[in-house]
């Protein structure tokens, strides 16, 4: 993954950015959900450009960093849980605390105090606010221990980059100094899901089916699908629902009628999921679902558009800003609508709604993660003397 595809203003002595990023909950293999593939797509992203010299701070996936990036630029955290790893983060220990980095880049809620890292540039990405906004969604331990870590990192930080204009406004409400240190830079689509080759899942092909991605937290909103969905099979028999996601990282809300759904083979969930089926999902699904009631981005909603789905989202303001006239927007708390654009949905078809679209020419060229990684770097240079 090395190269050069970009070039820029390096430090004053002419060599690159020495830019370290904080990948400690990047597991091996480097797969995962939303704040993973960014922290990789990143990383990758900036080690194709000649005026960065990444490094990483990585735990389990250090051996996987190690396969693109030189071993001496793969700096090894402690083997610690993974609560305490983030909090020794925050203490700014071992790679952190040395000298002749420009650049600490925070991916996911916290940096390493200021006394720790002298004068390196400090980034932290702000993928939500669902930490301050609801910290019900979260477990007492991370309710307690990182809640306020996390609101120093944003008050501290020299640049915020934000992935979207409404997170950016969550961040304002919590902090109002935070706009003029704030850039928004939206996320993209992974290349690893553009690139993989479809893999079909047997137990759907051939199937109609609608598509949610993402964990059963409560702000993903899936019981209002879930116990929509007897609705939709009655006017529409066969229908599957497909589940694909993670499980929460705290409280998990499946809707009453999940077991019962998943038992007449009307709903199948699916963890775990690599890219090449991920994307059969995309390519096959009749519609892609985003009932959230709260998101910072909007990854799957992307993806779905990105690889021609129909989809269609709540009115949360990160959904309608990433999918703009894309997609229709409804309400999180009626299930009617729902149930009414899914069954129109599932009746027209897959191959009838990608006809449609031909015709229409509406052909997206996605946004990819070397303009992802040149809006930040061009926000830590008009930050950095």
């Amino acid at each position: 993954m090395s190269g050069s595809t970009a070039a820029g203003r390096a430090p004053g002595d002419g060599r690159p950015l020495r830019w370290l990023v904080m990948a400690t909950h990047v597991g091996p293999g480097g797969q995962g959900g939303g704040i993973v593939r960014y922290t990789t797509q990143l990383a990758a992203a900036l080690e194709r450009r000649d005026d960065v010299e990444v490094h990483v701070l990585a735990g389990e996936a250090k051996e996987w960093f190690r396969g693109w990036l030189p071993a001496e630029r793969v700096h090894a955290a402690p083997r610690l849980p993974r609560l305490a790893t983030a909090l020794v983060e925050r203490l700014g220990g071992g790679p952190l605390g040395r000298d002749g980095l420009d650049v600490v880049q925070g991916t996911k809620h916290l940096l390493p105090l200021r006394r720790r890292i002298g004068r390196a540039t400090t980034v932290l990405t702000v993928h939500d606010m669902i930490l301050l906004d609801r910290p019900a969604d979260f477990d007492r331990a991370k309710r307690v221990l990182l809640r306020r870590p996390y609101l120093s990192s944003l008050r501290e930080a020299d640049v915020l980059a934000s992935v979207s204009a409404a997170t950016a406004a969550g961040v304002a409400r919590w902090v109002p100094e935070a706009p003029t240190r704030t850039a928004v830079v939206p996320l993209a689509t992974s290349p690893t899901l553009l690139d993989a080759v479809p893999e079909p899942l047997p137990q759907l092909a051939g199937r109609s089916f609608a598509l949610v991605v993402g964990d059963p937290s409560p702000r993903k909103n899936l019981p209002l699908l879930v116990d929509a969905w007897p609705r939709v099979v009655e006017q529409v028999p066969g229908a599957v629902l497909v589940v694909v996601g993670p499980d929460s990282w705290g409280e998990t809300v499946h809707g009453q009628h999940f077991d019962r759904l998943a038992a007449a083979g009307s709903l199948v969930r699916l963890t775990g999921l690599p890219d090449a089926p991920l994307r059969w999902c995309y390519e096959q699904a009749a519609v892609v679902l985003c009932p959230s009631l709260a998101e910072g981005f909007g990854l799957p909603a992307l993806e779905g558009l990105d690889l021609g789905a129909p989809v269609i989202t709540s009115t949360d303001p990160a959904l309608v800003e990433a999918t703009g006239d894309a997609a229709p927007h409804l309400p999180f708390d009626d299930p009617d609508p729902w149930v009414a654009a899914t069954v129109a949905a599932l009746r027209r078809g897959r191959a009838a709604a990608d006809v449609e679209r031909a015709a229409a020419g509406a052909v997206r060229t996605p946004r990819s993660w070397d303009d992802v990684a040149a809006e930040t770097v061009a926000a830590v240079r008009a930050r950095r003397p």
